[in-house]
């Protein structure tokens, strides 16, 4: 089981979630990509990028190196949110050898209040040479708030992670640079072209709650899949698979149905 994380987030974080495939008979491989976690930083404390690319060539290198020191006969692939953009990418264009994939809150779109407004301004600042600074309203990092956060309802989990983040100053990470949304957005912007490449059984997880990836743009692009599936999971925020107990449970042995059929 190949577990591709999103942004500003880290092996550490995805920890228990290892945890219960590899008691379910998963081998699991985890990573940092570039610039979080514990992987290099391009600028300290940004969560910045030099071209996406670079994410999904990274990933192809990880996993085709890991994967040639065993003989696996089944590889499956859990992706979430930007995680989910860069496999989408991953799958699409370079060889592999996974037979399922998961995508959890698929970064296939962001909720901009004023979108054209928004996409021009950031545009402009990439042109006049200011991709490294944080985009507005975004800046170091700071620990999420156990009851008004945009992530999950579970304040256990979140209690957990902020604990983890003090213990570990080295993973934490800032707000995006308008270098990375821009490059963000211009990948989202070529799925329409990159999905219908992708061939293998995908199983696409919709928090009903969100409000961090556009759930419409989600939608639209998943008609575009020649053999996917949206599973809308109610009550739940971005972070699907850190939510509450019960609810994280139900999707586990959704995804576990359809990876083990």
């Amino acid at each position: 089981m190949i577990l591709v994380n999103g942004r500003a987030e880290n092996m550490l974080k995805w920890s228990e979630l290892a945890y219960d495939f590899y008691h379910q008979g998963y081998d699991v491989l985890l990573f940092d990509h570039r610039g979080q976690g514990y992987s290099q930083r391009i600028i300290p404390q940004k969560g910045h990028l030099d071209e996406f690319r670079f994410y999904v060539d990274d990933m192809a290198k990880i996993i085709k190196k890991v994967t040639a020191l065993f003989n696996y006969s089944t590889q499956h692939l859990l992706a979430h949110s930007m995680g989910a953009l860069i496999s989408t990418y991953y799958l699409a264009n370079c060889d592999h050898h996974i037979n399922k994939a998961v995508l959890s809150s698929p970064f296939y779109g962001i909720l901009l209040k004023h979108p054209i407004r928004d996409e021009l301004i950031i545009t402009l600042m990439n042109i006049l040479g200011q991709g490294e600074r944080y985009v507005f309203g975004k800046g170091p990092y700071q620990q999420a708030h156990l009851e008004y956060n945009e992530l999950t309802f579970c304040k256990t989990r979140m209690k957990w992670m902020n604990r983890v983040n003090r213990k570990n100053p080295a993973i934490n990470l800032g707000g995006p640079t308008f270098r990375w949304v821009h490059l963000c957005l211009n990948a989202i912007k070529r799925l329409p072209k990159v999905i219908p490449k992708i061939e293998i059984p995908i199983l696409i997880l919709q928090a009903e709650k969100e409000k961090i990836v556009d759930n419409n743009n989600l939608e639209k692009l998943t008609a575009l899949f020649p053999n996917a599936r949206c599973e809308v999971v109610f009550n739940a925020k971005h972070e699907i698979l850190f939510e509450q107990d019960k609810l994280r449970k139900k999707t586990i042995f959704k995804m576990l149905e359809f990876l083990n059929n």
